[in-house]
């Protein structure tokens, strides 16, 4: 049996360790600097590529009640104040677009496969060849190491950093008064906000992703809007109908990589640790267990070769972080001629499922197991 040590218990991490496990052929170890336990309530969107891999760890067991099946995307445009159109995801009834509080999956994934008798609360300092290194200065040896501890990871050669894109998340869970399926992009000036459902019980989460400097007191994520926003004057847009007065805002500085980064000597990275980019259309999480299953792939054949993983999985990266950016330009428009023209090809490419399909067909219908 051989012994596999993950570092980071986020998405990438728990996914692997997910396979692994069930595979029953791997002893495993997963290490984790912070209580995963505790209660934070955070949106994540699952695209269809990326829910056929849950799926092949059981997560149609999941509580139906604590997701929501996206049925469409309304787009608005805030300077006008008006709705443009909206996109129907009915064509997408067997591979659903899901959303769900970030808690609520990273506890299916522990509970599902009994991880917690894996998980270790333990901070890692170093690592080399199959060592991994811990801050009590212990050690613990293994057959294949892989890192999965986010774009901040200080286990990467210092080449690859990551560099400040530009933009901050501005983040928030709320409950509204009436339940809907779908999701709203408002896209403004340098700005744009996404509102979604996570469940079924009336609670959204939103993100406001807007161009700004780098606030130097912040180094990470979960900081404060409003203990932060004392001494920086931040524009927050104002919509008729949702307001944030009373709502717990968190910034998050958004982060990417200077290079994709798939481990070397046989030690790999996978996740934002990889790859760490700006996300949109729901690539991030769904880019991290596309990781996952790949490297699982490769272990259970005996492909022990981080190039290799490199070159299966970086011609996909690059497609999205390019989709990614130019979603950013496209949202964030200022002159109005180009507003103009972005919603009329809006309009256009929501009033025909065959262009809807079109659109999305490169991201929502890659089926990652036919290349392997």
């Amino acid at each position: 049996m051989k012994k596999i040590g993950i570092v980071g218990a986020g998405i990438s991490g728990l996914v692997l360790a997910c396979f692994l496990k069930k595979n029953k052929n791997y002893d495993i170890s997963v290490y984790e600097k912070d209580d995963i336990y505790l209660p934070n309530s955070n949106g994540i969107q699952i695209s269809p590529n990326a829910l056929r891999i849950l799926k092949k760890i059981n997560f149609d067991l999941f509580n139906q009640k604590k997701l929501c099946k996206i049925t469409g995307l309304s787009f608005y445009d805030y300077n006008l104040n008006a709705k443009i159109a909206r996109m129907s995801f009915d064509y997408l009834k067997n591979d659903p677009y899901i959303t769900l509080n970030r808690n609520e999956l990273i506890n299916f994934l522990i509970n599902q496969f009994s991880l917690k008798d894996n998980i270790i609360i333990k901070e890692v300092t170093n690592i080399n060849d199959k060592s991994i290194f811990f801050k009590n200065d212990s050690e613990e040896k293994f057959d294949t190491l892989i890192v999965a501890d986010g774009i901040f990871s200080k286990l990467r050669p210092e080449k690859i950093q990551p560099v400040y894109s530009g933009y901050s998340a501005l983040r928030g869970v709320f409950t509204d008064m009436i339940q809907v399926n779908d999701i709203d992009l408002w896209m403004g000036k340098n700005f744009h906000l996404v509102k979604y459902p996570i469940d079924q019980n009336k609670n959204f989460s939103f993100t406001l992703v807007n161009k700004m400097p780098f606030v130097k007191v912040v180094d990470g994520y979960d900081s404060k809007f409003k203990d932060i926003n004392k001494n920086n004057n931040f524009y927050f847009p104002k919509f008729d109908n949702m307001t944030f007065d009373n709502i717990k805002v968190k910034i998050w500085p958004i982060f990417k990589l200077n290079k994709i980064f798939y481990g070397h000597n046989n030690i790999y990275f996978i996740g934002d640790s990889a790859h760490g980019f700006i996300p949109s259309r729901a690539q991030g999480a769904a880019q991290a267990i596309e990781d996952s299953y790949a490297l699982y792939n490769f272990l259970i054949q005996n492909e022990f070769c981080t190039k290799k993983l490199y070159k299966f999985r970086k011609n996909r990266i690059k497609k999205i972080i390019t989709k990614s950016e130019n979603n950013l330009t496209i949202f964030h428009l200022n002159i109005f001629i180009f507003r103009w023209i972005r919603n009329l090809i809006i309009k256009l490419i929501c009033s025909y499922e065959f262009l809807i399909k079109f659109v999305n067909s490169s991201i929502f219908d890659y089926k990652i197991k036919e290349d392997l």
